[in-house]
């Protein structure tokens, strides 16, 4: 292992073979000459540190020792100080306790008028400050029944003044007239879609009358579409019913 030495000279640090032991030789740096310790003294010097470090060692433990003692004295006496005080204090309240029981302070009511004046303005404050929504709902048709129906089926000729339009359980809209079918998958292909429907008639025989039938499925926002788009094209009358299943 290569022995480190510092020159006095220059105060490089160098290493230099551990056979040169108690030689004088040149720094490598500056050339000044350099006395290397002996074996004997490096390990003199060893043994003083270590010697050192032990006192060190035994000082520190002694310290602890003596601060713990200290420690513990201190909080003993300040427990025996607390407790005496403590003691003191209940015998002095003993002394002087007065077992006369106080009269209770004389009853008050209590005036609601600021009360009820803030109750009324909150509440007028809300009514002005509240915001109505109007939602628009269709009425569900009540379930059919299973019995045959005693309804007489209209005459084709009579069904020459309505357009119907079938809502299926994707939402998407199919146009049936007189005169042609059309299926839409948008609400403003079916705005023109009956727009169409309602203009194509021949003057005096135009549909009036809008038949929705909504698929069970479908949703409620597609039968709002409808009657809106139906309102746009100028239809007067509106049906609604709901079908479980389109033909």
């Amino acid at each position: 292992m290569a022995l480190r030495f510092q020159c006095p000279a220059c105060k490089a640090v160098k290493a230099a073979n551990p056979r040169l032991l108690g030689r004088e030789i040149a720094c490598p740096a500056c050339g000044a000459p350099v006395q290397l310790p002996s074996q004997a003294q490096i390990d003199e010097e060893q043994r003083e540190r270590a010697e050192h470090k032990r006192q060190l060692a035994a000082l520190a433990t002694v310290m602890k020792q003596t601060t713990t003692a200290s420690v513990v004295e201190e909080v003993e006496s300040a427990e025996s100080i607390e407790h005496r005080m403590a003691a003191e204090e209940r015998a002095l309240a003993a002394n002087s306790a007065n077992f006369v029981r106080p009269k209770p302070p004389a009853g008050e009511d209590m005036d609601m008028t600021p009360m009820v004046d803030v109750t009324f303005l909150l509440l007028i404050f809300f009514m002005i400050t509240a915001s109505f929504s109007v939602q628009k709902s269709i009425p569900r048709p009540p379930p059919r029944a299973e019995d045959p129906s005693t309804q007489v089926t209209p005459d084709p000729e009579d069904q020459q003044d309505l357009v119907t339009v079938q809502v299926d359980e994707f939402n998407a809209y199919n146009i049936i007239t007189p005169d042609w079918d059309r299926i839409c998958g948008s609400k403003q292909d079916l705005i023109v879609a009956l727009n169409e429907a309602h203009s194509g008639g021949t003057p005096g025989s135009q549909p009036v009358k809008l038949v929705i039938q909504a698929h069970e499925d479908c949703i409620h926002g597609a039968v709002i579409a409808a009657l809106d788009a139906g309102r746009e094209a100028q239809f007067a009358n509106f049906e609604v019913s709901t079908v479980e299943q389109f033909d």
